[in-house]
């Protein structure tokens, strides 16, 4: 009918996000570098409030980040002037494979129509370090999106930080040192006060856990500095849970505890053995710490489809479900009091969690206050 208004933008759908195996011409050029109008004259009312569609072209137009969006056959429908100012592309991308568009194989792999999972890793373009995302869509045919973020001041900021930790760490870890040692001596002297053989005792075991801190800030540094994968090999899972229970048998003895360990001989991980048994020696060193006298500490391995599955498991005091949320942070400590006594720095669950990231795996805690826990780690299977 004559004169009929649908309202602002109703059934039309922004230039650049028009679907290309429908109505729109499959050789039409996306402008990557933004020499095109944001608002094309045709559909601009002065005084008009744009349409949602209109604004969403803005915002995406506008957006620092980077954006590409392929169709249900993989196929680019579009990309925003962000992407072209972090990644080289050709100048005509609609219609083209993403590899064709923009020479990031990760990236192109990401995007593949056949995938239906998110994915997220960062990769280096020339100077740039850049954060990629893809997901999957659920409107336009099903088509895929990736968001691009240059994250390279925050990796240089991270950077800077872990070297000033890493070096204020060393410094102070000598004197640290020098002091518990001289206290050490004084406490083996004969004839010493009592209150003065307390006030060293302090001393020396404050100094104790400065250096203890000291440690492991210089550890979680070196991770965070790493450039490149760790070294991998076959790592044989029993080797590593026996070293790591044989590490605290002197304290399970001494508080009455028992180890179980379920671990075939034929089992092993692709994994960077110093770091495993890291891992494995922290997490049993936790539970023993935390487990109630005269409880049992168990570590058992089993094969999943996904890996093979590394489970450390204590019938001790347990972790709330709010600390669950914090325990992986850095000098969290879900008891403080009990952490200070047990020689706890906070940091132990952190480098953990980061040394099973740079192994390939992911780790998980199952707990129940008063009930104990069940620390997961999933690992890459062995190699033949």
């Amino acid at each position: 009918m004559a004169g009929r208004d649908d309202g602002p933008g109703k059934g039309r759908a922004p230039e650049g996000l028009k679907d290309t195996a429908a109505d729109a011409d499959p050789t039409e050029i996306i402008d990557p570098f933004g020499t095109q109008d944001i608002l094309p004259s045709d559909r601009t009312v002065v005084g008009a409030r744009p349409s949602d569609a209109v604004l969403a072209e803005m915002l995406v137009r506008q957006s620092p980040n980077g954006v590409m969006v392929t169709d249900v056959r993989g196929r680019v429908r579009m990309v925003n002037p962000a992407l072209g100012r972090m990644v080289p592309l050709v100048p005509d991308p609609r219609g083209r494979m993403p590899i064709e568009v923009c020479p990031i194989e990760r990236m192109a792999d990401a995007l593949s129509p056949d995938r239906h999972d998110d994915v997220e890793f960062t990769i280096k373009v020339g100077n740039r370090d850049l954060l990629i995302r893809t997901v999957s869509l659920e409107i336009a045919g099903h088509g895929r999106l990736a968001l691009v973020e240059d994250v390279t001041s925050l990796r240089r900021a991270e950077r800077y930080r872990s070297e000033f930790v890493a070096n204020v760490s060393h410094e102070l870890r000598t004197p640290a040192t020098a002091i518990a040692g001289y206290a050490e001596t004084l406490l083996d002297e004969e004839g010493l006060d009592p209150m003065v053989k307390d006030m060293v005792e302090v001393i020396y075991r404050n100094a104790q856990r400065l250096t203890s801190i000291f440690e492991d800030l210089l550890i979680l540094s070196r991770i965070e500095q790493r450039q490149g994968p760790l070294p991998m090999q076959n790592v044989s899972l029993l080797g590593v849970a026996k070293e790591g229970v044989d590490k605290m048998r002197v304290l399970a003895e001494e508080r009455g505890i028992e180890f179980q360990v379920f671990v075939e001989a034929d089992q092993h991980a692709w994994a960077n053995r110093d770091a495993l048994s890291h891992v494995v020696g922290n997490l049993v060193s936790n539970a023993v710490k935390y487990s109630y006298e005269g409880g049992i500490v168990t570590v058992r391995a089993s094969v999943r489809t996904a890996g093979v599955l590394l489970e450390v498991i204590d019938v001790g005091v347990g972790i709330s479900t709010e600390d669950q949320m914090h325990i992986f942070e850095r000098f969290y400590r879900v008891d403080k009091g009990r952490s200070r006594d047990t020689g706890g720095t906070g940091l132990g669950l952190a480098i953990v969690q980061r040394m099973v990231r740079a192994l390939g795996g992911g780790m998980e805690v199952r707990s129940q206050p008063g009930s104990g826990s069940v620390f997961r780690v999933l690992l890459q299977p062995g190699r033949s």
